[in-house]
């Protein structure tokens, strides 16, 4: 090989010929079969399908997640007249602050200590409630269980 013909990773360049049927260029064969092996190999990685794990069932004595979710704490009550107020956390779901929802007030050891029904009262990140039956403390976590 002479230094005009250029040398690609020890590979010779491709030849084009006419052929003498029709005059039309042409690769010589080693080259063109090349060129479809790899064609081959690069769009056949593309449509290869992600193995799916096989659905495991659950073992009797495994942990759920509880359906209860934790909205908020008791920051205050006014008993006599039967409000209780709750500091919303972060990720309290919306669906659980609208008017009439029913939520359960419980001890950090889950008693529950109070039933309550959320209002419209939503300021910032306090929401008034009704208190339908117990007396919810300061501190008392609330809940409520999703549908």
């Amino acid at each position: 090989m002479n230094s005009r013909q250029g040398d690609c990773f020890g590979v010779e360049p491709a030849v084009v010929r006419l052929s003498p049927a029709n005059g039309r260029a042409y690769r010589e064969p080693a080259h063109a079969a090349l060129l479809a092996l790899l064609a081959f190999i690069l769009t056949s990685c593309h449509h290869a399908a992600p193995s799916k794990a096989p659905p495991s069932a659950l073992a009797p004595d495994a942990l759920v997640p509880s359906p209860r979710l934790i909205i908020g704490r008791v920051i205050a009550t006014e008993i006599p007249q039967g409000f209780a107020f709750v500091e919303l956390a972060a990720d309290a779901p919306a669906a659980a602050l609208v008017d009439g929802t029913e939520l359960i007030a419980r001890t950090p050891d889950l008693r529950e200590t109070a039933r309550l029904r959320a209002s419209r009262y939503v300021r910032g990140r306090t929401l008034g409630t009704k208190i339908v039956g117990g007396q919810p403390a300061p501190g008392d976590e609330v809940v409520w269980l999703a549908p």
